[in-house]
């Protein structure tokens, strides 16, 4: 049952129920209508598209009307803001908006007004038949074809019934239902919620929905946030999108260029929407590129259009009928802006419009908004207001070009062009070739509106402080200063003018004028003057024509940026070209009489205003300030004006109906039709024949006709405007729902071609009727249907039935329906008409969707629905995604991924949700996506993770080695170190974010007293490699902060840098996560040593899992068991055999992730509810991230080897140590509960907080020191502190030097405990040189101050003693006495600095016995120094500092070191005496001899024995002096010392009282050659990325029986493949062992191969092997198992070459000898595709293949010298070309369409895939090159001679370097050759089956 409502069909807008054009409602009174009935005020309301309003409103008000389902009483207004921002607010290309506050979109349906027939039954939806096929699965083949017979069957019943037996049966009537209540119930069964009542009767109120109403709606319908119902009205109301398909398409074309899969995603969805609504019994109406709103991921939400659902007013005009009055009738009804744009053309051309009107008409079709201040109306400048009147403006010219000049346009167009070249050599094109950036941008638009719009707006555009005098005073200067052109209100408004700042004048117009509004007169007439029409045209050819884009633009100067960047983010601005040919010139003619003065109007009254000076349907041209005068005017235009009748016609069809009025022409003729005699008819003749044509100079007899002809040519080619006219007749039918469906399939082929034609359409109007837009598009799609997409042109040659011509198509009068356009065939192709369903179906051949569709919808709605219902997804909503993503990406290709990717970044750049999106989703995602593609779209958003400060639970997740393996193998080693190593490394210190993340960059402002002594520390090295941060990238919002350290509490212990608890200590440990991914070194490589066992090394792996769920445990248990005893003896695992280091290859990945569900079974701790699980205390979770963060930073040590190791880790961990002690918040004393532990330790010391903070990393280099040996102590660590305390450029401190002079000393103190008794006394006198007498020359100095005080400089001043101390007891008393006395004399110098100061004065020198370093010079004495000098030297000091080395050296000795003993023996005694009796008798009062003051020496008094010797409690061994733990009883050297001012005593960093501990003996140990390497490589620059080779022989690999035929490392650089003659593929690990002689063992031997292998390589995307022996093996990598053989090939063509495609692809290229490629896809079996080459007879067999990086073209060699390259896609020819005059050895593609190949013609060649000629030519003069690899920028070649050669791959005119291996470290001949690119090692293979691996 159906309700209709009979409205009145109209010629040409018959093809739509309603009527596009017809105006529903004035926006006036509806705004009016809206403030009245919801009390939202109307200057919150505004335009929207088509007939609906935008509202600015409160969220607190939405909120209520959709929770309360109540309208509250008022709207709220904005506060605080002016109504020139609120309308700011209302434009769409404003999307920022105040907290609070958001947008809402309006429709309204006037009830009155109804004319839309909807099914009153759901199960009718589709049309009574098409009810059964709802029920069926048309996913199925089954369900498929029966619902096509049974449709087919229905249709072909109906046909036959209608043509024999409906005339016989009588018309039975239909019973009525209420149209309103059946269109409220199927809106809201469509939007999921009910009408609510706004009318003041509340009598009237609806009762309840008739229908069960279900809150969850279709996702891609657009929502209503509410729908309302008053007396007269229905409203609903819907979010406000900014973006639609047509913004896409007009101004965002690159967003869907080169994917068709984006095009099909997206009709998709909008199919599921029409069968959305279809079931709810609504039709969709015309249809349009508007009412598919849209975001950044392409996610469509259809807004159905209420304007559909109404029938137009009595009296309005429409279609046909409107045409019939004639244009000049609608030009004086103010509609001319409205009329089509070949009209308008058309009239202008012709004088009957003004170019006001013209132009403003313009505007409007390109998009343009009046008040958008991105996106204003823009019109000429026509003078430059300098003389009176004005002097006329170059119209050829734009005002950009007019105002910077063309030098600075041509400048700029030459450097972006540059730019442009250079980024696509490396594959970032940052840049595009322009010369102007914007016609009119905001900034010039608020400047011109500076008088009229409030400050606040001024401030946050033009400029943030506000400065009056800076805008432009007066109309001259306006137009001079700017680039942009002028607006409308120039011409209209005579209020712009006028100022509303007091501090700011009116803007002055020209002395000329004597009021606002004679200005506005005036320049009007100038716009409309002679002179601007005559140029007009070149205007419109720059601003919206052709000379926008191509050869013209770049002649013209006019490239505008927007149009060729190719940008791919959404806008809803930008520049529009309307016309791409050009546009015909004005045919000025007519009177000169200057027209009637404007009247001051509104722009938008301006937009609708008569023409001027129309006389006759002509506008008259008026005269500039140069023109002619009245008098003048009738010269050259006499013949003009006598031509007018023929210029003034209409277009095609349409002759004007109105002559101009004829004009006198200077043409003296006879008439020879008057009467005249006989007589003088001969004199007549003879007179005519001599008569004379007098015709004005210059003048064309053609040239009307050739304007004409212009005409002509631009409306056909440029406007497409010759449309068929079909006229259809009035009819009344009562169509069936059916109909409208057809009529909605037909609209989306419409829809399907305005995709793919909108630029040629652009010129079409908004709101064009769907009759007009079907003409249209149907006229393109016969001539341009090649540019259909190919899988969309069979759907659109259905949807429009082109196959048919249009007059057999539509109906014949009499017999039109105004539901549809035209009718279906009952039956076409065997299918019934279409439908939603029908086409979303994957048995439907009309359009092939691919199958992966379905489950991505799937994806994509779980993502709307969850985000939608609620905003703290978390864990599980990415857990929900996560489940999906499997099926998804197992049916998925590299195209769906671009659909996919930006949902997986919007999770990733979410604060609840980004941790467990990269946790979940970064491995399957990045192993589609492969290296490349995933470093690319992935590295920036994980490096927003990364950066993201605060307290996230479950962030520890992140920096476990289970994910770091992820990171390293799916982005590559390189990516990873230079990125994301430096972030893992931060969390060491509890620093993270971007800001924290610039101690990696290096110097700062504070770097300035730093010293440059170290080559390998210098500035520019103190620089992370590529150190980038997210911020460069991608504006991601921070998270929560905890820069500020934590305070401890009286019962808290720090430990390994983090907070704990004492019963928290034990329980929380990297080693309880779990036995694989947060293990030491040893036991992360020992995983997977048997190779038998799958489940161990197996990718889903559950011990990840279960990993997760016992870290989990432990943040919810809040003690536990266990403790950390396994930590050491894992690390002595490491240090052990070497032979097990790294059993499984790092490439390993593990695929398994925790399970949100099972959080629930986890154990808790006694006492602990859910609430209190949620509130995890932030030291619990930073406790468990740093512990994860070190063990990982461990394993990391061990994998990457030594090199990678010092070059990356532990550089960064010495800059963070630096980083530690930075600020005076670090200086700070804290007070542990052991610290009385070890009071008898002589060089225990107290801790700052500095100290706490840089324990962690200062654990990570001792286990670098501890793996690799002593060598990174003495050539790294050791040079690093000499970089730190060595003096700077500047005498002044700073507060990096200042930290880089505590963190040295403490470094210091640990490099010491860890030398050798050999070791330390050489580099004795470094330390003594190189960093104590510089530390000690700043902490003595009177002239610099510290910038954190005394505070700075008593830490300092007690770890440098520390320090000492530690120095003479490793050395021993007569060491102490030869090597340390300058040391201590300086040390003590420090207690008279101060005192001689004030004796001697700041003029003189100090006594010649005293320290000669402190002399004033040019500086005086530092008063804040001296101040320092005097708190940090005091007595406590003394007596702290005199006693150890009393203790030491004996009084005898430290007299006759110490210059100033009598005085330090002063303080010393002095602060005894001082320190009252209870607080000695907490330490051992030292005994003092009281005979003339003289000390007793400590080594008279009576000490402990320790049974080994009788000196002061120490042992002697060798020449130092150890003093063991239990013999130590003298508290006075460790005496209690607390925060400052309190007592302070000697302190130390050693815990246990350890002098000396012993490195211990590892495997991998640095020596030999592995040293000498290891040397070189820490001494280059980490900016060098260049490849050097110096013939060190590190690692022999023997095991192949045969010539090595390939190498190749995998991912990680850990491991390498090897392939042979010997039929064997072999797996070789690359750690470093022994020194550099040491022959190494395969880790694995694959030997199923029957034949000489010649390629082994690594599938990317798989992570497996791939050999090729004739036959393709896919095997695993880890535990050797062959999972896959393809081996159909003809045995009489045999593989000759293989190569693997780049990830997202997944397959191998083959080729044969009869000149075929196979493609084959690993995952599947079979063959996939092949490409068969025509070559001819000479070009002989394939050599080699090589693919680019993109996948997208393989070349292929010929042993002829030959290269064709292919599309791997079309297998299309691209070239061919004769590369070589011989066989082609190898072929290698590099980034930027770049190949190299070799050949035996001695030659290597690069070239560019584009160009003809080659890039570089480099020719061996011996042997030619047989094999090469590729390393960045460089090509490493090696020759059967034995000579590696490095060439350059840019720059030919850089040197070679060339090298003869030598015997020594290579024997045999060079057969093979393979790079490590990250560690730049070389692997080279040679005939006697040999490896070496050289650097």
């Amino acid at each position: 049952m159906f309700v209709y409502l009979k409205v009145r069909f109209c010629g040409e807008a018959g093809g739509c129920i309603i009527n596009a054009q017809h105006q529903v409602m004035s926006m006036d009174s509806l705004v009016s209508r809206v403030e009245k009935e919801l009390v939202i005020d109307h200057r919150q309301l505004g335009p929207g598209e088509g007939c609906s309003l935008v509202a600015y409103v409160p969220t607190k008000w939405l909120s209520s009307l959709k929770d309360r389902k109540l309208l509250p009483s008022c709207c709220p207004r904005p506060e605080g803001l002016t109504d020139a921002e609120v309308t700011s607010f209302l434009q769409r290309s404003v999307s920022k908006l105040p907290a609070g506050w958001t947008r809402v979109s309006l429709q309204v349906l006037r009830k009155s007004h109804l004319a839309y027939p909807v099914s009153p039954d759901l199960s009718c939806a589709t049309g009574g038949a098409e009810s059964r096929a709802n029920s069926l699965d048309l996913n199925s083949v089954s369900g498929f074809m029966q619902h096509v017979a049974e449709q087919n069957y229905r249709n072909l019943w109906r046909m036959t019934q209608g043509r024999s037996v409906h005339s016989a049966v009588p018309h039975r009537e239909k019973p009525a239902v209420c149209c309103l209540e059946v269109l409220k119930a199927a809106l809201s069964r469509l939007y999921g919620c009910s009408f609510i009542w706004i009318g003041g009767d509340s009598s009237r109120e609806p009762g309840p929905s008739p229908v069960p109403i279900s809150r969850e709606t279709q996702p891609n319908l657009l929502p209503a946030e509410a729908l309302l119902e008053s007396a007269q009205l229905l409203y609903v109301i819907q979010p406000f999108c900014q973006y639609s398909l047509r913004d896409v398409v007009i101004y965002s074309p690159a967003k869907l260029a080169n994917s068709n899969a984006k095009v099909l995603f997206l009709l998709y969805q909008v199919l599921q929407a029409m069968q959305a609504a279809h079931q709810a019994g609504l039709a969709c109406g015309s249809l349009s590129l508007t009412h598919l709103k849209l975001d950044e991921r392409l996610h469509v939400q259809l807004q159905l259009s209420l304007s559909d659902y109404e029938r137009p007013e009595a009296g309005e005009l429409t279609g046909e009928e409107a045409g019939d009055q004639g244009s000049e009738q609608a030009a004086l009804s103010g509609q001319l802006e409205e009329l089509p744009l070949p009209a308008l053309a058309t009239h202008w051309v012709h004088g009957r419009i003004s170019n006001f009107t013209y132009l403003m008409a313009l505007n409007r079709l390109t998009g343009r908004r009046a008040g958008d201040p991105n996106y204003h109306p823009v019109l000429p400048w026509v003078v430059d207001f300098t003389a009176p009147y004005g002097k006329f403006r170059d119209l050829r010219k734009s005002k950009f070009r007019l105002n910077k000049g063309d030098k600075q346009l041509d400048f700029t167009y030459e450097m972006t062009k540059e730019a442009f070249v250079a980024g696509g050599q490396t594959g970032e094109q940052l840049h595009v070739p322009h010369h102007i950036s914007d016609v009119l941008s905001d900034i010039t638009f608020y400047v011109y509106k500076a008088r009229r719009t409030p400050r606040s707006v001024l401030c946050s555009h033009v400029r943030s402080q506000w400065e009056a005098n800076e805008y432009p005073a007066s109309m001259e200067r306006m137009q001079s200063w700017t680039p942009d052109e002028c607006i409308p209100e120039f011409y209209t408004d005579p209020t712009i003018f006028q100022s509303i700042h007091s501090d700011m004048p009116d803007l002055d117009i020209p002395t000329w004028c004597s009021s606002n509004q004679e200005f506005i007169d005036i320049h009007r007439k100038l716009l409309e003057s002679k002179e601007v029409s005559l140029s007009l045209h070149h205007w419109i050819d720059l601003t919206f024509g052709y000379k926008l884009t191509g050869r013209e633009a770049v002649r013209s100067k006019n490239v505008c940026l927007h149009l060729v960047d190719g940008h791919t983010h959404l806008t809803s601005y930008g520049v529009v070209q309307l016309f791409d040919q050009p546009h015909p010139p004005r045919l000025c003619g007519g009177s000169c009489t200057p027209p009637h003065p404007v009247p001051p109007i509104s722009l938008k009254e301006a937009a609708d205003t008569q023409p001027l000076g129309a006389v006759n349907d002509l506008v008259v041209e008026t005269v500039g300030s140069e023109g002619q005068g009245p008098g003048d005017c009738l010269k050259e235009e006499d013949l003009e004006e006598g031509t007018e009748a023929l210029d003034s016609l209409s277009g095609p069809g349409k002759p004007s109906e109105v002559s101009p009025p004829a004009a006198a022409c200077n043409v003296t003729m006879v008439d020879c039709r008057a009467p005249s005699s006989r007589g003088n008819r001969g004199a007549a003749s003879q007179e005519l024949l001599e008569a004379k044509i007098q015709l004005p100079e210059g003048f064309n007899p053609l040239q009307s006709l050739e304007e004409l002809e212009k005409l002509d040519n631009f409306l056909l080619r440029g406007l497409y405007s010759e449309l068929p006219e079909v006229v259809l007749q009035d009819q009344d039918p009562q169509p069936p729902f059916s109909q409208f469906v057809q009529r909605d399939m037909q609209a989306f082929g419409i829809l399907i071609a305005e995709i793919f034609f909108a630029q040629r359409l652009r010129a079409q109007a908004l709101d064009a009727p769907l009759w007009d837009r079907f003409l249209a598009v149907r006229k393109l799609c016969v001539h341009h249907m090649r540019e259909i997409a190919p899988p969309l042109q069979h759907a659109a040659s259905t949807l429009l039935q082109l196959h048919e011509s249009l007059e057999e198509l539509v109906k014949p009068p009499g017999q039109a329906d105004w539901s549809s356009l035209f009718e279906y065939r009952a039956v076409c192709e065997g299918l019934p008409p279409p439908s939603p369903g029908q086409l979303l179906s994957p048995c439907c051949p009309t359009i092939p969707f691919p199958h992966y569709f379905s489950p991505l919808h799937r994806f994509v709605c779980t993502y709307y629905s969850h985000w939608a219902e609620d905003g703290d997804q978390g864990r599980d909503f990415v857990f929900a995604l996560w489940q999906q993503l499997d099926q998804l990406l197992e049916k998925m290709q590299p195209e769906g991924l671009e659909i996919l990717l930006p949902f997986v970044l919007a999770l990733m750049s979410n604060d609840l949700t980004a941790v467990y999106t990269a946790w979940y989703f970064f491995e399957p995602i990045s192993r589609a996506l492969g290296p490349r593609n995933a470093t690319r779209y992935l590295l920036k958003p994980l490096l927003g993770v990364y950066e993201k400060p605060g307290y996230v639970c479950s962030r520890f997740y992140l920096y476990t080695d289970c994910f770091v393996v992820q990171l390293i193998v799916r982005l590559g080693l390189q990516p990873f170190l230079n990125s994301l190593l430096p972030h893992i490394l931060q969390v060491l210190t509890g620093h993270e974010g971007p800001e924290e993340g610039r101690v990696l960059e290096g110097a700062g402002d504070d770097e300035e007293g730093v010293s440059d002594m170290s080559a390998s520390y210098s500035n520019t090295d103190l620089k992370a490699t590529g150190q980038c941060d997210s911020s460069s990238f991608i504006d991601f919002s921070s998270g929560i902060s905890f820069s500020e350290q934590a305070e401890l509490t009286e019962n808290e212990e720090f430990q390994n840098g983090i907070f704990l608890s004492d019963r928290e200590q034990e329980s929380v440990s990297l080693g309880k996560l779990s036995d694989k991914s947060s293990n030491s070194d040893s036991s992360a490589e020992d995983r997977g040593t048997d190779w038998d066992s799958k489940e161990r090394l197996s990718l889903r792996s559950t011990d990840s899992h279960q990993e997760v769920k016992l870290a989990e445990s432990l943040l919810v248990q809040p003690g536990g068991e266990g403790g950390e005893e396994g930590g050491m003896e894992e690390e002595d695992d490491v240090e052990g055999d070497g032979d097990d280091e790294g059993t499984a290859p790092e490439d390993t990945v593990f695929y398994s992730v925790p399970d949100p569900k099972d959080r629930a079974s986890l154990p808790k701790g006694n006492g602990v509810d859910e609430e209190e699980e949620e509130l995890l205390s932030e030291g619990k979770e930073q406790k468990i991230l740093f512990d994860t963060a070190c063990k990982t930073v461990k394993w990391l040590t061990a994998k990457l080897g030594p090199t990678l190791s010092s070059r990356y880790i532990v550089r960064n961990l010495l800059r963070l140590f630096t980083s530690c002690y930075l600020g005076s918040e670090k200086h700070q004393f804290v007070s542990l509960d052991d610290d009385a532990a070890d009071v008898g330790n002589v060089c225990e010391c107290r801790l700052v907080l500095g100290d706490l903070t840089a324990r962690p990393v200062l654990e990570c280099l001792m286990y670098v020191a501890q793996l690799y040996g002593e060598p990174v102590l003495t050539y790294q660590c050791f040079t690093y502190v000499m970089y730190l305390v060595g003096p700077g450029n500047s005498w002044r401190l700073n507060s990096r030097k200042e930290a880089g002079l505590l963190s040295g000393v403490v470094l210091m103190q640990k490099i010491i405990v860890y030398l050798s008794d050999t070791t330390l006394m050489d580099v004795l006198p470094k330390i003594n040189q190189e960093v104590l007498l510089p530390v000690l020359e700043a902490l003595t100095s009177p002239y610099t101050s510290f910038p954190s005080g005394a505070q700075a400089r008593s830490v300092l001043c007690v770890k440098t003693l520390s320090l000492i101390v530690l120095v003479c007891l490793r050395i021993g008393q007569e060491m102490v006495t030869q090597h340390m006395s300058e040391i201590l004399c300086r040390f003590f110098e420090g207690f008279s600095v101060s005192t001689d100061v004030e004796q001697v004065g700041a003029s003189e020198r100090l006594k010649p016995g005293g320290p000669g370093h402190f002399d004033s010079q040019d500086r005086g004495w530092d008063p804040t120094a001296l101040q320092e000098l005097q708190k940090v030297f005091s007595l406590e000091m003394a007596y702290s500092a005199y006693v150890p080395f009393n203790c030491l050296i004996g009084d005898a000795m430290i007299k006759k070191v110490v210059w100033n003993h009598d005085h330090v023996w002063k303080l010393m005694t002095q602060y005894q005496e001082t320190v009252s009796v209870q607080s000695l008798e907490s330490a051992i009062v030292l005994s003092l001899g009281a005979q003339h003051g003289k000390s007793v020496p400590f080594q008279d008094r009576p000490l402990a024995d320790d049974g080994v010797t009788g000196t002061f409690g120490s042992v002697t061994v060798g020449n130092r002096i150890e003093i063991p733990a239990d013999s130590v009883s003298e508290p006075c050297l460790s005496a209690q010392v607390k925060q400052s001012p309190t007592p302070l005593a000697l302190a130390g960093c050693q815990q246990g009282g350890a002098l000396k501990q012993e490195l211990p003996r590892s495997t991998r140990m640095l020596c030999g050659n592995w040293l000498a390497y290891w040397q070189y490589e820490i001494g280059l620059s980490q900016y060098d990325t260049h490849f050097h080779f110096h013939q060190i022989r590190l690692q022999t690999f023997a095991g192949h029986t045969g010539t090595i035929k390939s190498l190749s490392s995998m991912s990680g650089e850990n491991f390498f493949l090897s392939a042979g003659r010997d039929r064997t593929v072999r797996l070789w690990p690359l750690y470093n062992y022994g020194d550099g002689m040491r022959e190494m063992e395969p880790r694995f031997v694959y030997s199923e191969h029957r034949k000489s292998v010649f390629y082994a390589h690594q599938a990317e995307a798989l992570q497996q092997v791939v050999s090729c022996d004739g036959t393709i093996h896919l095997w695993d990598q880890f535990t050797g198992k062959t999972i896959r053989v393809f081996n159909g090939f003809d045995t009489r063509n045999p593989i000759t070459a293989a190569t693997l495609m780049p990830a997202p692809q997944s397959s191998v290229i083959t080729s044969t000898a009869d000149s075929v490629l196979h493609f084959f896809d690993l995952r599947k079996p079979g063959l996939q595709h092949e490409f068969r080459l025509n070559t001819n007879v000479t070009a002989g067999l394939i050599r080699c293949l090589a693919v680019s990086p993109t996948g997208r073209s393989v070349a292929v060699g010929f042993s002829s010298g030959y290269i064709y390259l292919l599309d791997t896609r079309t297998g299309l020819l691209l070239k061919v070309w004769q590369a070589h005059d011989s066989d082609i050895l190898q072929l290698k593609s590099a980034e930027g369409n770049v190949l190299v190949s070799s050949s035996t013609d001695h030659s290597l060649t690069i070239w560019k895939e584009c160009d003809q000629k080659p890039f570089h030519h480099y020719r061996s003069p011996s042997d030619p090159v047989h094999t090469f690899d590729l390393h960045g920028n460089e090509i490493v070649a090696g020759t059967v001679a034995n000579r590696i050669g490095i060439y350059s791959l840019l720059d030919s005119s850089l040197p070679i370097s060339m090298n003869k291996l030598s015997s020594e470290n290579f024997r045999g001949t060079l057969t093979s050759l393979g790079i490590l690119p990250t560690k730049r090692l070389l692997l080279l293979g040679s005939d006697n089956g040999v490896i070496r691996l050289l650097a």
